[in-house]
């Protein structure tokens, strides 16, 4: 019997299935190479699996200088699982407008993240959280989840979120950018994008971080075209792109002659960022952390107020992983 140079492996695991994707709307996202979620399955009152593949060949996470999958773009993944879940089994309308609050996370089996080179990144995702009821909202809603990569456990996350009514959502935005609007002038510095290999990035696209000349200052760089970042219009600067200004806020900081790895992070957002502003980033490196490791304390601030905070663990990767 010939062999089927598709089948890879066991079609299912835990009872999940990796043959597609869950439809584009499930994880809010527009396109369907942006979508990392295979399938989900309940499996407890508050318990839930997802199946997530990465692919290969991504515009951004493949955008490295190792040999390593990046641990952020499962973060990306366990995101878009907890939409999927919330849609699926919580009954939460597809429109919802949703708000992470705080997040932390911890890589805790680097080895589990080695890219082989020849198949995508792919794990189970046990997500614990409320769903409450349907109709329930402005409830700041806790969630644990836990990465499986091959057997191994490679990630944990805890985190929060808000969920708003639609009205709500966008009677608050319209007052927000009404009032904030008086704060904007002009059209703000002439900045230079930082070099890619400084961030641990290979492509200038990828940068979201940029100084402004005759001054020690880094700023956000929101570029709406950027196709995963901004996979669909935002009224707002989306999470992801903090999250990633945060690793790269971090990197920089740090100074280091090689490319560290985000192996924790404690993340608080505490503010809506407007896309047509000025959003500035203000580091500290603090003492050395673990092995060789280093954290970093980063803040992001707008018409002088924090939008977000965090507490970056930077760690090498070993030393045969780099490129």
């Amino acid at each position: 019997m010939t062999k089927n140079l598709l089948d890879t492996g066991p079609p299912r695991r835990d009872g999940l299935t990796f043959d597609q994707t869950v439809p584009r709307t499930l994880a809010h996202r527009r396109a369907l190479g942006e979508v990392y979620v295979a399938d989900t399955v309940q499996v407890g009152p508050d318990e839930f699996l997802a199946a997530i593949q990465l692919p290969r060949a991504h515009s951004l996470w493949f955008d490295r200088t190792v040999d390593y999958h990046d641990p952020l773009s499962t973060i990306e993944a366990i995101r878009q699982a907890m939409l999927v879940v919330g849609q699926r089994y919580g009954q939460v309308p597809a429109d919802t407008p949703l708000s992470l609050q705080r997040m932390a996370f911890s890589v805790e089996d680097l080895s589990a993240f080695r890219d082989d080179r020849r198949a995508p990144l792919e794990g189970i995702v046990r997500i614990h959280s409320d769903q409450g009821r349907p109709g329930d909202y402005f409830v700041d809603t806790a969630f644990e989840a836990t990465l499986t990569i091959d057997s191994a456990l490679a990630l944990t996350v805890r985190g929060s979120g808000i969920v708003f009514t639609r009205d709500a959502y966008d009677g608050m935005r319209l007052v927000q950018r009404a009032e904030r609007a008086t704060g904007v002038t002009g059209a703000g510095p002439v900045v230079t994008l930082v070099e890619p290999v400084r961030v641990g990035r290979r492509d200038h696209r990828n940068v979201v971080l940029a100084t402004v000349p005759h001054d020690d200052g880094v700023v956000l760089v929101v570029d709406q075209s950027h196709p995963s970042f901004f996979d669909h219009p935002y009224d707002h600067v989306p999470g992801p792109l903090l999250l990633e200004a945060f690793r790269q806020a971090a990197i920089l900081a740090g100074g280091r002659p090689d490319t560290p790895v985000v192996t924790a992070a404690e993340i608080e957002f505490t503010g809506f960022a407007e896309l047509d502003a000025i959003v500035e980033c203000t580091t500290e490196a603090d003492a050395e952390s673990g092995v060789g490791g280093t954290e970093v304390v980063v803040d992001f601030h707008q018409f002088g107020k924090q939008v977000a905070h965090g507490r970056i663990e930077l760690s090498p990767y070993p030393a045969d992983s780099y490129r």
